[in-house]
């Protein structure tokens, strides 16, 4: 008995050591930290992933003032862009429209690109009636989109911190939209061309919002009259074309549309307009030419991809502006799979080129060895009732490359709580394991 006392004395004061030495350590850890300079630890927080980041700003209120400062953000911002892009890996956001089950949805480019076979798992974050407009910086800007309501709003969201922003409402129907930051106002603008009926017919003009404090609806005059013709807004064939791409060039910042054999643009910054031709394209097409072409950026370059013959030719233009700069990128075969128009997506560092069919499947090429490879799609990761919508009988589908930032503009505050819960992960529900090529 008094031997079994001895161990249990000796076990006590064995576990009471171990407890001094880890408040011992950690109270050492806890100085260690404390030692450091704001400039040391504003470093070593630089570095994390931004969903990290989203997460630590829950530490302490020194570090969730630090990580929420402008400075802050823009540095990080400028650091995942420019030298480590593991920060803020590629993710791909795409909106459905099929009368019924459209919605928002996302999966991960990097689980596709490593491992095609395996089901990639989508994640839905809302149903109804939004069109997301385009990506910049972290933000998804998009406009809700019901068919009986002759207004709109543009939304500004952040999926990594949650930030949403509604505008006031404009009355009429959007066609051609668009989305981008202005670097000289270091601001963010939505773009659209507006028709609504008047007494005397229907009128169209174009109209920019700057999302800020003091914002509100601005006409654009000298608007081109191709860009304020509805005659394509129904024709999935343009749905691509009637959302414009953003890009920032060493130039300008602009929202560039495909119109006919042209590439119409909008500069943020001098809120003008300007056009320049697109490379070679196939006459046999005629003016349907420009349903089966779509615009798209690949490596900070305004991209082009259209069918010729019996292959698609993905062009990049190496000076924005200089039509003598088209070079051609890639060549794809014809697939009995692959339907025009073809959306090129994302360039990964090794070369693998992901592309969007009309058809709704996402195809990697590789731009070294020529070879093509279909990726799956888990059916049912999305929690919908019909796994059908996600095969090729929606009516069309647009994508874009998003990546995860602290990003909210200056000054602006969440306005809607309400709609943040339309945007909320959906939870999937137990179904079979269903997996397609999409």
């Amino acid at each position: 008995m008094d031997k079994h006392m001895q161990i249990k004395n000796k076990e006590a004061k064995r576990n009471a050591s171990r407890g001094l030495e880890l408040v011992s350590c950690s109270r050492a850890r806890t100085r260690q930290l404390a030692d450091l300079s704001e400039e040391m630890i504003m470093e070593i927080l630089l570095r994390l992933p931004t969903r990290t980041l989203a997460t630590l700003k829950s530490v302490c209120r020194s570090w969730r003032n630090l990580i929420s400062t402008p400075d802050f953000t823009r540095n990080h911002l400028r650091r995942s862009c420019l030298r480590d892009s593991s920060l803020t890996p590629p993710r791909i956001f795409y909106c459905t429209h099929d009368g019924w089950y459209g919605g928002i949805e996302s999966f991960f480019e990097p689980s596709m690109l490593d491992n095609p076979s395996e089901p990639t798992k989508v994640a839905r974050f809302s149903r109804g009636g939004y069109r997301i407009v385009g990506s910049c910086h972290g933000l998804l800007c998009f406009f809700d989109s019901d068919a009986d309501d002759d207004h709109i709003h543009a939304i500004l969201w952040n999926p990594c911190t949650g930030f949403i922003f509604k505008s006031p409402q404009i009355n009429g129907k959007p066609y051609f939209s668009g989305f981008g930051y202005d670097h000289l106002s270091d601001t963010y603008k939505f773009y659209a061309t507006i028709t609504k009926k008047v007494p005397s017919g229907v009128e169209s003009s174009a109209r920019i919002y700057t999302f800020g404090p003091t914002s509100s609806w601005r006409r654009i005059d000298d608007t081109p009259s191709s860009l304020l013709c509805p005659r394509t807004a129904y024709d999935p064939c343009m749905a691509d074309n009637l959302k414009g791409v953003f890009l920032s060039s060493g130039k300008a910042c602009t929202i560039n549309w495909c119109v006919y054999d042209v590439v119409l643009y909008f500069d943020l910054g001098k809120e003008t307009y300007g056009r320049f031709t697109l490379p070679d394209r196939d006459l046999n097409y005629g003016y349907s030419w420009t349903h089966y072409t779509s615009l798209y950026v690949l490596r900070d370059c305004l991209s082009v991809c259209y069918r010729k013959t019996q292959r698609w030719i993905v062009w990049q233009m190496k000076e924005y502006g200089d039509a003598k700069s088209w070079t051609t990128l890639a060549m794809i075969p014809f697939h009995p799979q692959l339907y025009d128009p073809l959306q090129p997506l994302y360039i990964s560092e090794s070369d693998v080129l992901l592309v969007m069919s009309r058809s709704f499947k996402l195809v990697l090429c590789n731009l070294n060895d020529g070879s093509i490879d279909f990726s799956l799609i888990d059916s049912c990761s999305n929690g919908m009732e019909f796994c059908l919508y996600l095969s090729q009988y929606s009516s069309y589908r647009m994508a874009y490359i998003f990546h995860e930032t602290l990003v909210s503009p200056y000054g602006l505050q969440s306005n809607s709580s309400k709609m943040l819960l339309h945007f909320i992960e959906s939870k999937p529900k137990p179904k079979p394991n269903l997996s397609f090529t999409w």
